[in-house]
């Protein structure tokens, strides 16, 4: 097999890191849809659970359309980053910022989600996809990234700490910023 031939196979061509980096926000969608779908009948039933056993759900009130404008917001913005960082050439800076981004949704659906299923004992919006779409293709992505060389180790290191460093007070942001959208309308 030539160098040519092992380099079209591989996912180091342009196309193939293309595909690959579109699952982000397209996975992502879907987690937030069964949010969407699950969430307003959730919360209206478990947030004083929720502001019992967990200490951070104490600051933060929700109304059914301020989550689905907190949703929006977490599904068009990365939407959006993901196209700014995928068309033309997939730079290692624009590389970077998709892995810090898979990186928050990997957190997202360990701390929330599969935790709130231990803390709560039960089902919370979001866990299914968490446990089935996001987490299994941020450990593929991961590793994919990793094995190919797309980005070095240390890179892939950074993006996965800056995530989760990110996530919470970005997770706040969100939300505040969705319940002073909420009260313009």
């Amino acid at each position: 097999m030539t160098v040519q031939n092992t380099q079209a196979n591989s996912l180091l061509n342009s196309a193939g890191i293309k595909r690959l980096f579109w699952f982000i926000p397209i996975l992502l969608a879907f987690h937030n849809i069964e949010e969407a779908v699950t969430m307003p009948h959730w919360m209206s039933v478990h947030l004083p659970t929720l502001k019992e056993k967990i200490w951070l759900f104490e600051y933060l009130n929700f109304s059914t359309k301020q989550l689905y404008i907190s949703l929006i917001l977490v599904t068009l913005l990365p939407l959006l980053l993901s196209y700014s960082c995928l068309k033309g050439e997939v730079s290692e800076q624009k590389k970077f910022l998709l892995l810090i981004l898979q990186s928050i949704v990997f957190w997202n659906a360990l701390m929330p989600h599969v935790s709130g299923v231990f803390v709560l004992g039960m089902y919370n919006p979001g866990v299914v996809t968490a446990v089935v779409c996001n987490i299994p293709f941020s450990i593929y992505l991961f590793r994919k990234i990793q094995k190919e060389r797309i980005v070095t180790n240390n890179l892939l290191r950074k993006s996965i700490f800056i995530g989760f460093t990110a996530y919470l007070p970005l997770v706040y942001l969100n939300h505040f910023i969705a319940q002073t959208i909420s009260k313009m309308f």
